[in-house]
């Protein structure tokens, strides 16, 4: 059975943006390997929010992760997504999970940002967490895991280090 992985970095103090949506803390990793392609070998669908997929467009990504991609978004667009097999929609994040999961065999890979992952995380719907720590303290910006307002407690599965001090921790969530 897939399952929906919350697969992020977010700084030492937690945030996955700094100030005005900044990612370019995360730019001196970019030639880290830290098992970006082992994982994505694992996934079969992806969902984001807009927000996540402009800046993504804004940085020149290109289609990062080139599987059905479904855009959370209150106000889809009119125009068409700029990558094939995209789709912005409003449904509620269950429908969407459900969705996402009915295209693949694999896992669906909750990709960010913030918003989504929070509410995702209120409702209970991620089956595993894969957070990468970037060693930098950005002191402000957008907190991966503010406004959760309940307890999760999770179950260590696995710790790896990387090169230029990255960790990555692997948890599930306990029921």
């Amino acid at each position: 059975m897939n399952k929906s992985i919350l697969y992020l970095a977010m700084s030492l103090d937690g945030f996955v943006a700094g100030k005005d949506d900044d990612i370019s803390w995360l730019f001196p990793y970019n030639d880290v390997d830290y098992g970006y392609k082992e994982f994505f070998a694992t996934i079969g669908s992806a969902i984001e929010g807009k927000r996540t997929y402009d800046v993504g467009l804004k940085q020149g990504w290109g289609n990062f992760h080139p599987v059905p991609t479904f855009i959370l978004t209150h106000n889809p667009p009119a125009e068409e997504p700029a990558y094939p097999d995209t789709v912005f929609t409003n449904d509620d994040i269950e429908t969407v999970l459900m969705k996402a999961k009915a295209k693949t065999d694999k896992n669906v890979w909750i990709t960010g940002g913030a918003q989504v992952a929070q509410e995702f995380l209120r409702k209970g719907l991620v089956d595993e967490f894969i957070l990468t720590t970037v060693p930098v303290i950005l002191g402000e910006g957008i907190r991966l895991l503010d406004n959760i307002d309940m307890r999760i407690l999770l179950s260590l599965q696995e710790v790896k280090t990387f090169d230029k001090g990255l960790v990555q921790c692997t948890y599930l969530p306990e029921m």
